[in-house]
């Protein structure tokens, strides 16, 4: 399900920032489908959210074989310029910081500030496996040589103790029907910039439960970009579990 030009609302209370909106980019083995409640506790506040399948993702048919970093971004910079999107607030979950630097490098005029959600951060030269906890390399390798379309794909309860460990049950097998393989292609190429937004303003948010990216691994990737983390009391799929208190969190800025 691709989630598009979704959550316009009423205009925003003095209280609250004035912007376009968010776009909002899914990490891993996610889609579009994820912001859901997201953009619709935006709505509410006064703001549009927008969000978009990555090439490989939820509803988009792009082969996974062929998926690269390079896709994500091209993907990305298309859908702002088919939107004309101005003015937003990118917000990159989980996998998806390791393209903020280089969509920003891209069309940085119409980026009003980025925000890292349990996100990685790489500095030139690093690639997304090597920021992956130890303990979790080996198997990645091992899912995806299995695959027919070098990709991974966790299991249920892999799934759930990772991405849902704050959801319930019957939510967390929802969701799980949801996801799809990850092109492992994407892990394994290396950061051809370092995280350098010039004067746009940066945050990092992170999840104090999050069992995918460790709290010491998420507070190391703030410091690549000079700023203290703020923290969610929630699991790593927080758009999922605390949709209302993110948006509360997005919406104070500063931008």
């Amino acid at each position: 399900m691709t989630v598009q030009n979704r959550g316009i609302g009423v205009r925003p209370r003095s209280v609250e920032i004035v912007m376009a909106g968010f776009l909002l980019i899914h990490g891993g083995s996610h889609g579009a489908w994820c912001w859901k409640l997201l953009i619709d506790e935006l709505a509410h506040r006064g703001h549009r959210g927008y969000a978009l399948d990555l090439p490989g993702h939820g509803s988009d048919p792009t082969p996974r074989a062929s998926v690269t970093r390079q896709s994500y971004v091209r993907g990305v910079l298309d859908f702002i310029q088919e939107n004309d999107l101005h003015d937003i607030v990118l917000v990159g979950h989980s996998l998806a910081g390791i393209i903020l630097p280089d969509v920003h490098a891209a069309m940085g005029e119409r980026i009003r500030g980025i925000v890292f959600l349990s996100a990685l951060v790489l500095s030139q030269g690093e690639s997304a496996l090597d920021l992956v906890p130890l303990s979790r390399r080996a198997s990645y390798h091992e899912i995806a040589k299995q695959s027919s379309d070098n990709t991974i794909m966790f299991d249920r309860q892999r799934a759930r103790a990772l991405f849902f460990s704050d959801l319930s049950e019957e939510a967390a097998a929802r969701y799980y029907r949801l996801l799809t393989p990850q092109p492992f292609s994407v892990y394994l190429e290396a950061a051809t910039r370092s995280p350098d937004f010039g004067g746009t303003n940066v945050r990092y948010i992170l999840a104090s439960q999050d069992k995918v990216l460790p709290v010491e691994l998420c507070t190391s990737c703030a410091m690549k970009l000079g700023v203290e983390p703020e923290r969610m009391d929630s699991g790593h799929d927080s758009m999922l579990s605390e949709p209302s208190k993110l948006a509360s969190l997005l919406v104070r800025g500063p931008y």
